[in-house]
């Protein structure tokens, strides 16, 4: 999953929300759901939305810091076996 941030330019409509991170292993219809959430503004109806991820609510701010100790972790681990090559 992921955070993703949504703004509409249609109606000023700003929100949050979680979805999916990749289209890996979805169904077809829930890859459809994904696009329409991304694009259709829940607010107007309009498929002006300007999504991105989400470094803003309090959501987001937790997967930037779960991310950020797993790629800490990864490179800690890939340190360690090149130390040891």
């Amino acid at each position: 999953m992921e955070a993703y941030k949504s703004e509409c330019p249609d109606c000023g409509a700003k929100y949050y929300w979680q979805g999916y991170k990749t289209g890996l292993g979805k169904t077809d219809e829930q890859l459809k759901g994904m696009r329409i959430k991304q694009t259709v503004c829940r607010h107007c109806g309009k498929e002006n939305l300007n999504t991105t991820l989400d470094h803003e609510s309090e959501t987001g701010k937790e997967y930037d810091e779960m991310y950020k100790h797993i790629f800490s972790f990864v490179d800690e681990a890939l340190s360690k076996r090149k130390d040891d090559t």
